[in-house]
């Protein structure tokens, strides 16, 4: 919600100025995987949350409001595609990336249908994490 100035209270931004940094969520069952998805990306983006499992996702997105959450799709306590569906409730204005090992079509099909905005294999994360949250963010900011 934005107040009647033009900033909105959880962000601390202005409407007309929007920020130049993404906010990114990160989760995933895996300490060393955050820890390198926070090296890959730190230097474009603000890490706002690290988290574990798929309770602690929906808690840190709903307190954090971020422009960018990056899931696994296999947190314990829940499918990252479960996570896609419930991140549209608990942070709506943010941008939903699966992050997998899976190579399925199927998987890939199923993350755009629980409200993905972009699926990046694991083994492809060096290359296309990066802009695949840069690509959201854009969305974002130009209210696509």
């Amino acid at each position: 919600m934005t107040s009647p100035g033009g900033t909105d209270p959880k962000r601390g931004e202005s409407e007309e100025r929007p920020a130049t940094r993404p906010r990114v969520l990160l989760a995933d069952d895996y300490a060393n995987i955050l820890t390198a998805m926070v090296r890959l990306i730190s230097s474009s983006c603000d890490v706002v949350g690290t988290v574990t499992t798929g309770a602690q996702l929906l808690d840190a997105a709903r307190r954090l409001d971020p422009d960018v959450i990056v899931v696994d799709l296999n947190l314990p306590d829940m499918s990252g595609l479960d996570a896609c569906r419930q991140l549209k409730a608990a942070a709506p204005h943010g941008s939903v990336i699966l992050l997998t090992a899976a190579s399925d079509p199927k998987v890939r099909q199923g993350a755009f249908e629980s409200g993905a905005s972009a699926f990046v294999p694991k083994y492809r994360a060096g290359d296309e994490l990066l802009p695949a949250i840069e690509r959201a963010f854009a969305g974002l900011v130009r209210g696509d």
